[in-house]
């Protein structure tokens, strides 16, 4: 089963391929550029799973936070475009970004005062906090552009 990512690429893959061809759409713009944000968003996602820290020293550990809570705060506040809505589509983004923000500051909290007690901690809670943010935020996604 491919995940998300890769669902993505292939995607992209296909669209680049209407766009050699001439077949690319006005239409297809929006998606396009939507695609394109997602595969970034977890592209960054994997880099930081993969350069978290197996540290007990906050200094190295508080940057690398900080670079991925900067991440996230864009996600909260960028591409709030897509396509037209009714009140029930606004109701629903409205909703969908209210879980969002619930979900990223309840892991926000305990990094205020974070102290690892093995080096092994920060990397598996940067984790749990990226895998459990990422499909919320997917799900946010798709109320502007459900592709």
């Amino acid at each position: 089963m491919a995940t998300t990512l890769e669902q993505y690429y292939q995607t992209k893959q296909q669209l680049n391929a209407k766009m050699a061809e001439g077949k690319f759409t006005n239409d297809q713009l929006l998606g396009y550029q939507e695609l394109m944000y997602r595969i970034s968003v977890l592209e960054s996602c994997m880099m930081f799973l993969k350069t978290a820290p197996v540290s007990t020293d906050t200094g190295v550990l508080g940057f690398h936070y900080k670079v991925v809570d900067a991440l996230f705060t864009c996600m909260l506040q960028e591409r709030q475009f897509g396509l037209p809505a009714d009140e029930k589509v606004k109701k629903q983004r409205a909703t969908a970004l209210e879980n969002l923000q619930l979900v990223i500051n309840s892991f926000r909290r305990p990094f205020q005062s974070f102290a690892p007690n093995t080096p092994e901690v920060y990397r598996e809670t940067i984790s749990k906090m990226i895998t459990t943010v990422l499909p919320v935020w997917l799900q946010y996604r798709y109320t502007y552009i459900p592709f």
